[in-house]
């Protein structure tokens, strides 16, 4: 019996895509936006903020979303209106196994470009088989430009996790700053896994995206339901 092609080991390199800024207020803004009873009852489902961001929701106008990563769950919030007419929050929780959260540092120095993109694909196979082809993951192409700006162990730690059975349920990303020193947030979500990543980039003048200095911080926690 024939055996299934081994599934790539490492996912596909992003292209990294232009970061666009625009003139408004940072995440403390839009988190002093949220009713106190939403931040109490994220903390208590998911405990004390470790990371977390607010922005202005894409679909409703001047009002917040936010996103909460604690030690026993990820939270994302949406606004919404119930029925009575009154402004109010859903929240979605990813609840995680106890004490599955687990992070890694991610540092990289600017430097100035190689060569091409180069492959997370692992190396070492016989030269003669055929390469494997990374695997597409089911993200749109603004958010493949984001996770490209990123280090290439960062895109790995992130994405790593989903390159088999489980699919990506949710995804969302976050940054505020300028061209030259910017703060990024941003999280995959399945049924079994959560990662998020978070970090400060300084981008030299001259010097390419892909190349910029990074410190970031990866998580990864297993979830429950």
């Amino acid at each position: 019996m024939e055996r299934a092609p081994a599934a790539p080991s490492m996912p596909a390199a992003h292209e990294a895509a232009p970061l666009g800024f625009v003139t408004s207020p940072d995440r403390f803004h839009w988190w002093g936006e949220l009713h106190d009873d939403v931040k109490a009852y994220l903390e208590r489902k998911v405990g004390p903020a470790i990371e977390w961001w607010a922005d202005l929701h894409e679909r409703e106008r001047d009002r917040p979303y936010a996103v909460v990563l604690g030690p026993n769950g990820l939270a994302v919030t949406t606004p919404r209106v119930n029925n009575q007419g009154q402004k109010t929050q859903s929240v979605r929780i990813d609840p995680f196994v106890p004490s599955s959260i687990k992070h890694a540092v991610v540092q990289q120095q600017a430097t100035k470009p190689r060569g091409g993109l180069r492959s997370l694909v692992s190396r070492g196979r016989d030269e003669q088989s055929q390469p494997s082809v990374p695997p597409q993951l089911n993200l749109t192409e603004e958010m493949r430009g984001i996770l490209g700006n990123l280090p290439l162990e960062a895109q790995q730690r992130l994405q790593t996790p989903f390159l088999g059975t489980q699919a990506i349920t949710h995804y969302r990303s976050y940054y505020y700053g300028n061209d030259e020193e910017l703060d990024l947030w941003c999280y995959l979500a399945g049924d079994k896994t959560v990662t998020f990543a978070t970090g400060h980039r300084t981008l030299p003048n001259g010097v390419d995206p892909q190349h910029a200095s990074w410190r970031l911080t990866c998580y990864q926690a297993d979830v429950t339901r």
